[in-house]
């Protein structure tokens, strides 16, 4: 490989690119909006064909150990390897900061060893840079056997995945395919928990923390809980400063606040009793706590207090044939099989999930959901305006507004008649969750969604272009009534 030859083609693609920035410069404004956005969405591919030549290269300089101890000496390791000098070298060579050219150097290590399709991707300009940074983040402590594992079930679906879902898609499939490490990982990070403070402006202190995501959780919800009364009561209050209030008295002065988060818990339908045969599925008493349990290691999978909408969706159990098995155990509250996202704050890992009720002052709220499929039972009303059950309901399945990339959680965010009422029905199949600026957005008409049965939602935009956002979680395609 000639570097001379390289260096001459990397300098002609750098001299293009210029000359098309300057025409942009001088007749950009012949363009109309669409015809704007869609060649800044074309030149975000080269952009991201760029970025992955570039974090490639840093990783075969990374490869390269080098010491001045003992006379100076090289050596060469696979790709994978990052020398502790390679952050310094990469950022001299890029006229980066050392931490943004040391992240890149180590995003294409990784890649290289770990992801090599993710990698390809990247290379082709399919994705960006920042969306494989997440993919790694996720599989913080994974061994490499494990990460090609996820890239191999990743890689297909990663170009067309809505960017604001990335990152829990990612370590959805990473706690699938290697529970063990994801929780040892997770326990290890636990222990770099902190609180830092440091000199802010004059009058004010910065404080910084790293704290485990259920706690966080529910330290953000007390917060914002007390925030809102705060601002009820004087509405000069802005958000930041009531937030920064309830914070305060939350710490010095014990302040009780009943605070709620939704999650998502699959429940498993389909396991035998232990003292059933092989193949034969048994009923449940809805009278008291509904339980299953593995056939296998006697482990309870489900907990109590389903609502009447969960028992009419899993009225199946009631009617098979044969020999019905009535099971009933002690439940811990808060148990739960999965892990789930926080929308905001991030991962919660099963054993962190399971004990959230017994451990923290916070009301969780359970989105019943089929462990399978992630299917959620559907309801549907002739009013204008979705009742309690409906709305929180869309809001539990969307999880952040569904435009594409917007990460605002959905409680925040309107729910739109995908198809104007009263063409088109109040029910899960036709409301999506938007903020009110993508709201907006949608009214002007260029970008048009649909809505799937499932809960997936696709953009179609000028000239034929589309971006589809899935449903934090799966909806069923059959409609049910309150």
């Amino acid at each position: 490989m000639d570097t001379e030859t390289l260096s001459r083609r990397v300098a002609a693609l750098r001299q293009e690119c210029a000359r098309l920035g300057r025409e942009l410069v001088e007749g950009g404004h012949r363009l109309s909006a669409d015809e704007a956005f869609a060649l800044a969405g074309e030149l975000q591919g080269l952009v991201n064909a760029a970025e992955g030549a570039t974090v490639v290269a840093g990783a075969w300089g990374a490869r390269v150990e080098t010491t001045v101890r003992s006379g100076s000496w090289e050596r060469v390791h696979p790709v994978g390897f990052v020398d502790a000098m390679a952050a310094t070298r990469m950022s001299l060579a890029t006229g980066l900061t050392e931490g943004l050219a040391g992240r890149k150097a180590a995003l294409g290590a990784a890649v290289g060893e770990r992801f090599p399709r993710v990698r390809d991707l990247l290379v082709e300009g399919a994705v960006a840079v920042v969306a494989v940074q997440k993919v790694l983040d996720a599989c913080a402590g994974l061994d490499v056997e494990a990460c090609l594992r996820v890239d191999a079930e990743l890689a297909p679906r990663l170009a067309r995945m809505d960017p604001a879902r990335v990152a829990g898609e990612a370590r959805r499939v990473a706690t699938r395919v290697a529970a063990e490490q994801v929780a040892a990982h997770v326990a290890l990070r636990r222990r770099g928990r902190c609180v830092e403070v440091r000199p802010g402006e004059d009058g004010l202190t910065d404080w910084f923390a790293s704290l485990p995501t259920a706690t966080s959780s529910a330290m953000w919800a007390a917060v914002e809980a007390l925030a809102g009364d705060y601002r009820a009561f004087d509405d000069a209050l802005s958000v930041p400063q009531s937030r920064a209030d309830a914070l305060t008295d939350l710490v010095l002065r014990n302040v009780t606040v009943s605070a709620q988060v939704t999650l998502g818990v699959p429940v498993v339908t389909d396991r035998p009793a232990p003292d059933a045969t092989p193949g034969t599925r048994f009923r449940v008493d809805w009278d008291d706590d509904e339980t299953l349990v593995d056939a296998t290691t006697g482990e309870i999978v489900r907990y109590g207090d389903l609502d009447a909408t969960s028992r009419e969706e899993l009225s199946w159990l009631e009617e098979l044939d044969g020999d019905l098995t009535v099971l009933q155990a002690e439940v811990t509250p808060g148990y739960a099989v999965s892990g789930t996202q926080l929308p905001g704050l991030g991962w919660v890992e099963p054993a962190t999930l399971a004990n959230l009720l017994r451990l923290l002052p916070v009301e969780v709220a359970r989105a019943v959901l089929e462990a399978d499929t992630g299917t959620l039972a559907s309801l549907t009303t002739a009013a204008y305006r979705p009742p309690k059950a409906i709305a929180e309901f869309v809001k539990t399945r969307d999880g952040t507004g569904r435009m594409w990339g917007c990460t605002r959680p959905a409680a925040h965010c309107d729910l739109d008649h995908v198809r104007p009422w009263p063409s088109g029905d109040t029910s899960p199949t036709n409301l999506a969750a938007l903020c009110r600026r993508h709201h907006r957005l949608k009214q002007q008409g260029p970008w048009r969604p649909t809505l799937a049965p499932d809960g997936t939602l696709t953009w179609h935009g000028p000239d034929g272009a589309t971006r589809t956002t899935e449903p934090q979680q799966r909806l069923s395609g059959q409609s049910g009534s309150p």
